[in-house]
């Protein structure tokens, strides 16, 4: 069992979430010692504020400035640089962690060297934003080669995390998909904590689905280039195929506010994958 738990959380003009999360945090039923790394990323908002406020409430939450570079990636590899303890487990300023979910990680830790849990969309979003994503992984999230931890969710040893090296900022998304195939290339272990549950959060916004969409296409392509060689296989011609017909055929998606975000993130996914076919000079449309 680890001596110290640090929890990091990166953040980024998050006050309309951060203190639900926050909450969550404090009903922890982890007994051993455990601190909280806010990994500020340059936050212009009243994110600083709230996270303050909760000082009396979590007396082991620091926040460290991680505003050096943007994005999540670089954000996650500050706090864990500056954790302190010898287990790490990562979580996201936007959603909302069940009370066991510390507990049931490093319980997992014991077996495994890096651990993941459950993630429920149904707490946090509209049946119609629910409609506009396919069901979360009922086990380990696994895509077209390896399993992997999503960052909302994940429990890493330290030692393992420095080995490894940290998430890549230059992935924009996906660089959980990125961290957790080259541990397990290295022959560390990836395992499921099922009790470990995080309330997911969606986009909801137009413009926040398309970018998020946008961002996970392009990644999807600079997989396709950096692990092609290890196994990963591009989508086959058919399935292409069927992606493209089927944002032709439902293109009156867009002016219907129940299938409006469904087609969104579906278009910006296929436009990201070009981008990226283009810039990583691979064929992953």
């Amino acid at each position: 069992m680890p001596t110290l738990v640090s929890v990091v959380i990166p953040v980024f003009n998050a006050a309309a979430t951060i203190a639900e999360q926050l909450a969550a945090l404090g009903r922890q039923t982890y007994a051993g010692e455990w601190e909280i790394v806010v990994a500020d990323n340059g936050s212009t908002d009243d994110t600083a504020a709230i996270v303050d406020a909760y000082r009396s409430e979590l007396p082991a939450l620091r926040v460290v400035d991680a505003s050096a570079r943007s994005g999540p990636a670089f954000a996650r590899n500050t706090g864990a640089r500056l954790a302190r303890g010898d287990f790490i487990a990562f979580c996201d300023a936007d959603d909302v962690v069940a009370d066991r979910w510390l507990e049931a990680l490093v319980v997992a830790s014991t077996a495994f060297d890096v651990v993941t849990g459950i993630e429920d969309a149904e707490r946090l979003n509209s049946e119609t934003v629910q409609s506009w994503r396919s069901p979360r992984a009922e086990g380990l999230p696994r895509g077209r080669f390896l399993p992997f931890a999503p960052t909302c969710n994940l429990g890493v040893w330290a030692t393992v995390f420095e080995k490894v090296g940290g998430f890549r900022p230059e992935y924009r998304a996906s660089e959980d998909i990125d961290w957790s195939w080259r541990a397990q290339l290295q022959s560390y272990t990836l395992g499921l904590a099922p009790d470990a549950v995080v309330h997911y959060r969606y986009r909801s916004s137009p413009r926040g689905i398309a970018r998020q969409g946008f961002a996970a296409g392009v990644s999807s392509a600079r997989l396709y280039r950096d692990y092609r060689e290890q196994g990963l296989r591009h989508a086959e011609f058919g399935q292409v195929v069927r992606r493209w017909l089927w944002l032709l055929v439902r293109s009156p998606y867009i002016v219907s506010p129940l299938r409006r975000g469904l087609w969104i993130r579906r278009a910006a996914e296929a436009a990201g994958r070009m981008t990226g076919s283009v810039r990583f000079h691979v064929v992953a449309l």
